[in-house]
């Protein structure tokens, strides 16, 4: 059975906690539990959403963020406030216990990656999804890692593609600046993966401190490709829980 952390006391310094469910299987009765914890400013935005299955989406995104941050803060869902970073990233208003948080989602799949003191970015794509790699890569990745792809073939070459996107998506969604911070300004060298930890590197005009430490992971979870970066030093324990749990109906 699936452990629900009753508060941030069960959150050690070195775990993180990945929350996932799954939105298009939630019934209607799920549904209308998860839009009550909603604020009104929420409500109206998400209203006005035209493609249907991306409000669905980020309706329960926004309402498990809620739900989830409750569980730690041990606060009432529809009473967390929430504040965004020049760039765009969501914090908690009076966050007296440095918690921080991260989602990704998909119509297949929405992730949350919490943990307390450090950033976090986290990202899922679908492996299968039709893209064009090589166009991609060149004009998005780093030398590195756009050389490193064009060396391999079919299947293994779609995979790694998405191993890599996720990966750098997740680290500059930990920066907290996003993908401003220029997507070739770091690699990742996924040839030589010696443990669970992936080690990311800089190129001459990566921006921050390059001496800052990183914990990079990635994995596939649900059928998606799933990547973590948190900025510290110790090695992490990664845990995840079945956020349909929570649910009440």
């Amino acid at each position: 059975m699936t452990l629900i952390p009753s508060s941030l006391h069960s959150l050690k310094i070195n775990h993180i906690d990945i929350w996932f469910i799954e939105p298009h299987r939630l019934s209607t009765e799920a549904m209308v539990s998860l839009c009550a914890l909603l604020s009104d400013e929420e409500t109206l935005k998400l209203q006005q959403y035209k493609n249907k299955a991306a409000q669905h989406t980020a309706t329960v995104s926004r309402s498990l963020c809620r739900l989830i941050l409750s569980k730690y803060t041990n606060t009432d869902p529809k009473s967390l406030k929430f504040i965004r970073s020049q760039h765009g990233k969501p914090a908690l208003v009076n966050n007296i216990n440095n918690l921080r948080f991260n989602l990704s989602h998909n119509n297949e799949l929405i992730i949350m990656a919490i943990c307390v003191n450090d950033e976090i970015g986290c990202d899922i794509e679908s492996p299968t999804r039709k893209i064009s790699i090589e166009p991609i890569s060149r004009r998005y990745f780093a030398k590195q890692e756009h050389e490193a792809l064009c060396y391999l073939q079919g299947k293994e070459k779609q995979q790694r593609f998405f191993e890599v996107w996720t990966l750098k998506e997740a680290f500059v969604k930990a920066t907290g600046i996003g993908i401003g911070l220029g997507l070739d300004s770091f690699y990742f060298d996924l040839n030589n993966r010696l443990s669970n930890n992936i080690k990311v590197n800089f190129n001459h005009h990566y921006t921050l401190d390059e001496n800052s430490s990183w914990q990079c992971h990635q994995t596939m979870f649900n059928e998606q490709s799933l990547a973590i970066c948190r900025a510290s030093q110790q090695k992490q324990t990664i845990q995840y829980f079945d956020a349909s749990h929570l649910i009440n109906i």
